[in-house]
């Protein structure tokens, strides 16, 4: 009886020890607005502001460890710029795909801080350049405008427990690394407040 209680014990262990490894994954959505601007010494003469638009989507949140996790977005992004020298938008709008690591803080509440950090890959989804009576593709206007961007993703935000969903809360910078203009020093970077609820 005694072995046969080992036995049963180490089952039960292997078990929940291959269990374990295998990551729970959530699936929620996000939407948001983006505060998005071009940076770059080649665009100084342009006075560029920063262009409002959307940005929103869905998620999988990968549970790896207890209070980590890995994130996958996929966003449509609504960025570029506004610009005052002559008066316009550059619109340019992306499917961002962000592969982010994701720590919750453990606390005894059902509200849950959380951190984000990784790279975010952006496929151009199109480019305008719109003034108050006229709006061209880029293309149309000599501009050449690349079809990827990729770029770093630093956030945070607030997790609410609701049963076994979570409504949250976040912030997240997105910075480019990659010169999305041919031929010009011109980066995106913007600025993005999100909602979010997982299932």
């Amino acid at each position: 009886m005694f072995a046969s209680a080992l036995l049963l014990t180490a089952g039960v262990s292997t078990a929940s020890a291959q269990a374990a490894i295998v990551p729970r994954v959530t699936f929620g959505v996000l939407a948001g607005a983006n505060f998005a601007k071009l940076t770059g010494d080649d665009l100084s003469s342009l006075g560029l502001e920063s262009r409002t638009g959307f940005v929103g989507g869905l998620s999988a949140d990968f549970h790896l460890a207890p209070h980590v996790g890995l994130e996958v977005d996929g966003l449509y992004s609504q960025e570029g710029a506004a610009i005052s020298n002559p008066d316009g938008t550059l619109k340019l709008d992306f499917v961002r795909v962000p592969v982010l690591l994701r720590y919750s803080f453990p606390t005894h509440t059902s509200v849950r801080p959380f951190v984000l950090l990784g790279p975010s890959l952006g496929f151009k989804v199109s480019c305008k350049a719109t003034s108050d009576s006229d709006s061209e593709n880029c293309d149309d206007t000599g501009t050449d405008v690349k079809s990827f961007d990729f770029a770093g993703t630093i956030g945070a935000g607030l997790g609410f427990k609701v049963g076994k969903q979570e409504l949250s809360v976040q912030g997240r910078f997105n910075k480019g690394f990659t010169n999305i203009i041919s031929g010009a020093d011109a980066k995106t970077q913007n600025f993005s407040l999100m909602a979010g609820f997982t299932f």
